[in-house]
């Protein structure tokens, strides 16, 4: 019976999306046979790699280096993507190779995908539990494309008093705004629904800054106010969704993001300038740089049935 000790290492920690990781596999036999692996097989909760260059025979009692691939990763897909691995093993026993089948591990690995740099996001968003039961959901699908967010009430507590002077100063200290409407009231004399007051004050206050913005919005809701126009004029993004299918905003939000962020990176960059134009620069800044290990794992194989 052939025991192993299956190892690989991804080359980085955290990738972004679109680019190429580098996986690198070891094989170490514990057993008395010869085996051969091959076809193997990298299968996230996204799609299959197949990884033909990877395959050798390696002794018993020895450990080998099997070889390195690259995937590319998709543009579209962020977070923490889960993934198995699996290949085939030939066992060399009297004198002839038998094939003892696929291997496929059990255990699931995680393998990080953020866009970089991360930006600081306000999200507008109601505080009251039947939102929150479709508001958090949606703001982790946020984080994954690379954002840091904050909701006056939820990562930022003030007293009643300082709330307006606080939500001014936290959009004005934000890359970019993102408003979740919610219905929040009926409307008596038109039969829509209505969002939350506070989302209209804080758009207001973020268009008055010229943060970057993308309204997402309930369905059932009519927005109405300056968010109906802005969105009506093109001057922000507005994606609806069904608060019932939530993975169907995910897909709108992976078409969407790649644009929202290189907004907020144009804008920066201008911002950028503008400071530099108003500088009188008296020496140079020294950047640091910090190296990060990559994503190494191990599993047990046998070839018993």
């Amino acid at each position: 019976m052939g025991n192993w000790i299956l190892r690989w290492n991804f080359d980085k920690a955290t990738y972004s999306p679109g680019e190429i990781a580098t996986i690198s596999f070891w094989i170490e036999n514990t057993s008395d046979t010869y085996l051969y692996f091959s076809d193997f097989e990298i299968e996230f909760d996204f799609g299959t790699y197949s990884v033909e260059s990877i395959s050798g025979q390696i002794s018993p009692k020895s450990n080998i280096f099997l070889g390195r691939a690259r995937i590319l990763l998709p543009k579209g897909v962020v977070g923490r993507r889960l993934f198995i691995v699996r290949h085939r093993v030939h066992e060399y026993i009297n004198g002839t190779w038998v094939d003892v089948g696929v291997t496929k591990y059990d255990k699931k690995f995680v393998l990080n995908v953020y866009p970089r740099p991360f930006y600081k996001i306000f999200i507008s968003r109601g505080l009251r539990i039947e939102d929150r039961a479709v508001g958090d959901p949606i703001v982790e699908m946020i984080k994954e494309w690379g954002f840091e967010t904050v909701t006056i009430g939820i990562e930022r507590h003030v007293p009643e008093e300082q709330v307006p002077i606080t939500v001014r100063e936290e959009i004005q200290k934000c890359d970019a705004i993102i408003a979740i409407a919610t219905p929040r009231h009926l409307d008596a004399l038109t039969g829509l629904w209505r969002t939350l007051e506070w989302l209209y004050s804080e758009t207001g206050i973020a268009y008055g800054l010229n943060k970057p913005m993308l309204i997402l919005k309930d369905k059932r809701v009519s927005l109405g106010g300056l968010p109906s126009y802005l969105t009506t004029y093109k001057c922000a993004p507005l994606i609806e969704f069904d608060p019932y299918n939530l993975e169907e905003l995910r897909a709108k939000l992976a078409a969407v993001m790649p644009s929202f962020r290189e907004w907020i990176e144009t804008r920066r960059r201008q911002e950028f300038f503008e400071i530099i134009g108003r500088l009188i620069v008296g020496g140079l800044a020294v950047l640091g740089l910090i190296a990060l290990p990559g994503i190494i794992g191990s599993v047990l194989g046998s070839s018993k049935k």
